[in-house]
């Protein structure tokens, strides 16, 4: 994958999504986004990162998810995130009927569809009701991904027991996070690993002479570095590479870098270093 691509990408989401607070305004949807940006070059930790954060926020027992059209015989989740406190069922495989008058009616909203009574909503085949029954869900949240005005995949929250129903302004929320925040950045990364057959040239040196901000004065040669590197809009991937290390030889130097700077999440601490090492 081309690096110089991989940063064009990147800045150009990070434009799209974090410069105008007024574009992205929910805090959580942009601290996702900042970390999301750190996952550009791999779908599949796209998709993870979207569905544990997901699971988090409305405190679901499964979060499934995976590229889809409207119009397609069968849906199969590609990625799940499950509650660890409990025994939750596996959906990752399953094949459902994407013709479903359920799914059909989650592709023609604009916004969440929340299942609150799976065994009795009419809006499912009985055949569906009785498929999501086996599979434990009681209570089911369902979106579609967008790119604009281009359908991307489908992401669902199950309960195993009764939830409450949806406030509008949570239901607004989550929209903003399925169509502002995740379809457009699972779009580019898609794209990006379309093109993975591309020759790869060598990552972007990033000099080490650079004067720091004082903030960053206890971090040490390494954790610089990889900072430096963040700064710039380089995914984990790209910065094992460019380093030879492993990714969780990254991650935990990343930590290190979240814990001396006070940062609460890796999400915050992606935004704090552009803003303490703006990038060249």
């Amino acid at each position: 994958m081309r690096s110089d691509d991989i940063l064009r990408a990147q800045r150009n989401l990070r434009s799209k999504l974090l410069d105008d607070r007024q574009t992205l305004p929910w805090q959580p949807a942009r601290d996702l986004a900042a970390q999301l940006l750190l996952y550009l070059d791999d779908p599949n930790q796209c998709w993870k990162a979207g569905a544990e954060w997901l699971r988090e926020m409305v405190d679901a027992d499964r979060v499934d998810g995976g590229f889809a059209q409207p119009g397609e015989a069968l849906y199969a989740p590609q990625i799940e995130a499950l509650r660890s406190d409990r025994s939750v069922p596996s959906v990752v495989g399953v094949q459902m009927n994407a013709l479903d008058p359920g799914v059909a009616a989650v592709w023609a909203s604009d916004d969440i569809v929340v299942f609150n009574d799976v065994a009795h909503d009419g809006r499912m085949s009985p055949e569906m009701r009785a498929q999501l029954r086996g599979i434990g869900t009681r209570t089911k949240l369902s979106v579609a991904l967008r790119n604009g005005n281009r359908p991307l995949g489908l992401m669902c929250a199950d309960w195993m027991e009764p939830k409450h129903a949806w406030t509008a302004a949570v239901g607004a929320n989550l929209t903003l996070f399925a169509c502002g925040v995740l379809g457009p950045v699972l779009a580019v990364a898609r794209q990006l690993a379309a093109d993975d057959a591309l020759p790869m040239p060598t990552a972007p040196h990033v000099p080490d002479s650079v004067p720091v901000h004082p903030a960053l004065a206890g971090l040490t040669s390494a954790e610089l570095k990889i900072a430096r590197m963040v700064a710039r809009g380089m995914s984990y991937k790209e910065i094992a590479r460019e380093l030879n290390r492993s990714f969780s030889t990254v991650d935990h130097q990343l930590r290190s870098v979240r814990d001396k700077l006070g940062a609460p999440s890796t999400a915050r601490l992606v935004r704090m270093l552009a803003d303490l090492l703006p990038a060249a």
